[in-house]
């Protein structure tokens, strides 16, 4: 018998919920795909570009879409489930009209304080 289950919750732990008549059976738990940590990820695919970068930011989910500030590096990286665009400072500040609404709901990886300025500059 095989079945697919996704984990849920149970407690301070997750689980899988099976049929009761499997009560007291032996059974074996395959992981088919590991959850993403979003901020490892983001900060190994960056890892030779980090001494460039001024904040990074998540501006988008689905799909992942990452805005990282940099001095004056403009790069664009792919990875299978993330996009990351590098855009310099002078750039965003330049289009920050167009950028507002998605970075006043960005998850912030690195730098606050620069995103916080930024929405300020912006008159948000």
């Amino acid at each position: 018998m095989e079945l697919f289950r996704k984990a849920v919750k149970v407690g301070n732990s997750a689980g899988v919920i099976i049929p009761k008549k499997l009560l007291g059976c032996e059974v074996k738990i395959t992981v088919i795909n590991q959850p993403l940590n979003l901020k490892k990820e983001v900060l190994k695919l960056l890892d030779s570009e980090l001494d460039e970068i001024q904040g990074i930011y998540v501006t988008s989910k689905n799909p992942i879409e990452v805005l990282a500030i940099s001095h004056n590096m403009r790069k664009m990286l792919e990875e299978e489930k993330i996009k990351i665009n590098i855009v310099p400072l002078a750039i965003v500040k330049k289009d920050i009209a167009k950028i507002k609404e998605k970075l006043s709901k960005a998850e912030v990886i690195l730098n606050k304080e620069l995103l916080r300025r930024l929405l300020k500059e912006g008159k948000l």
